[in-house]
């Protein structure tokens, strides 16, 4: 086996719950725990994120059908301990201790509070404490939505699934592999439920490829399906983190993902984009940010040359409300999100100036703020580049 130093472990609802009951499905996190063990024995410092409260809760408190997001909070409250008391018993018999570490989007989106988590994690570590890492829905806003069915502001206020956070804690907790765990072993060339002639994608080498892979359907349970797994790998590849998606019906699943013997393998190198620095991983994966900005085509082309700051020109809409120095996402007119950058200037000044050359900006905007939206030093782009191999 091919012996890594730092893994993360990512297990959906649909992994730790039986969705038929709701109730744990305590051979197979065993046979986790066990393997976690094995690797902590071999030198290998584990990480588990772990979904499953808000599911616990719903089986302890008799919810049916779709959970509003009071009653989502409710689940989460009773759930939380109940998944943590479950992780100390079955790792108390393999000889580990755990630790519960809920996390919000905001513990990411600053750089001080990220770097805390980061301390407090490696510490954890460094006891041969296991983290037990999980989204704190209790005080999250995810899934608040108009009647319309929209985002409410644009601020990204949650991870959307624990795919993406156990993404951006591989990368950010400086892990060499990310494996998610789920009920399919692999990404396939098509939906294996509607397509018998699906067959198992066993590698993915560029991002080309991840792109061109086409998954649909969702988990009862989870709020994520084979797309946020895949939108995982992508985050992780940008921070040069290997991601094994695999079967966690096997019986030694982490084992054998690590060694690459089961589930579709993302390993992405040499493809243009680049591995990003500590500062570049907190701005580019973020997961909140204070405003969206949408620039026009040929400013994302200009952008993704890797030379230049973001200039108002290029600005078609500026939305949110974000201060100097504040995370923002910036999007095509398509809506495709291609990086992130540090606002230089206010968004109050910043939509006033949207789409003005240099010189008619210069006069509206103030003191302190700088002609750039944001400036190429404090920005990260993170398509793949189009003379990307």
């Amino acid at each position: 086996m091919a012996l890594q130093k730092r893994v993360v472990v990512k297990l959906g609802t649909q992994v730790v719950i039986d969705q038929s009951n709701g109730a744990p499905v305590l051979p197979r996190l065993e046979a986790i725990v066990r393997d976690i063990a094995r690797l902590r024995s071999s030198g290998i410092q584990a990480i588990v994120v772990s979904s499953g409260a808000v599911g616990m809760g719903r089986a302890a408190l008799g919810f049916q059908g779709a959970l509003s997001l009071p009653e989502k909070q409710a689940c989460a409250a009773v759930g939380q301990s109940r998944l943590m008391a479950l992780y100390e018993g079955i790792c108390a018999s393999a000889g580990m201790r755990v630790a519960q570490v809920l996390v919000t989007a905001q513990d990411f989106t600053s750089r001080s509070a990220y770097l805390n988590l980061r301390s407090s994690c490696d510490q954890l570590l460094s006891l041969g404490v296991l983290p037990i890492v999980n989204e704190n829905d209790v005080v999250s806003t995810a899934g608040i939505r108009d009647s319309a069915g929209q985002d409410v502001a644009p601020e990204r206020r949650s991870f959307d699934d624990n795919d993406k956070l156990s993404a951006l804690v591989a990368g950010k907790l400086l892990a060499s592999t990310l494996v998610i765990l789920t009920n399919v072993d692999g990404v396939y060339t098509a939906n294996p439920q509607e397509d018998p002639g699906a067959t198992r994608i066993a590698r993915v080498g560029s991002f080309a490829e991840l792109a061109a892979i086409s998954c649909s359907g969702r988990s009862m349970l989870g709020r994520g399906g084979m797309a946020s797994k895949l939108e995982a790998a992508k985050i992780a590849a940008l921070c040069g983190v290997r991601t094994v998606i695999a079967s966690a019906a096997v019986l030694e699943p982490v084992i054998e993902a690590v060694a690459g013997r089961s589930g579709t393998t993302v390993d992405i190198q040499g493809t243009g984009v680049g591995l990003l620095s500590g500062r570049e991983r907190w701005i580019a994966l973020a997961s909140g940010f204070s405003g969206v900005v949408t620039v026009n085509r040929r400013a994302r082309e200009i952008l993704e040359r890797g030379t230049s700051s973001l200039l108002p020109v290029g600005v078609l809409r500026v939305e949110g409300d974000f201060g100097l120095g504040e995370v923002v996402s910036i999007i095509d007119e398509l809506g495709e999100e291609f990086g992130r950058g540090l606002a230089s200037q206010r968004s109050s000044s910043a939509r006033r100036v949207a789409g003005l050359r240099t010189d008619s900006a210069r006069p509206e905007l103030a003191s302190d703020e700088r002609d750039e939206l944001v400036h190429r030093d404090d920005l990260v782009i993170f398509s793949e580049r189009p003379d990307a191999a």
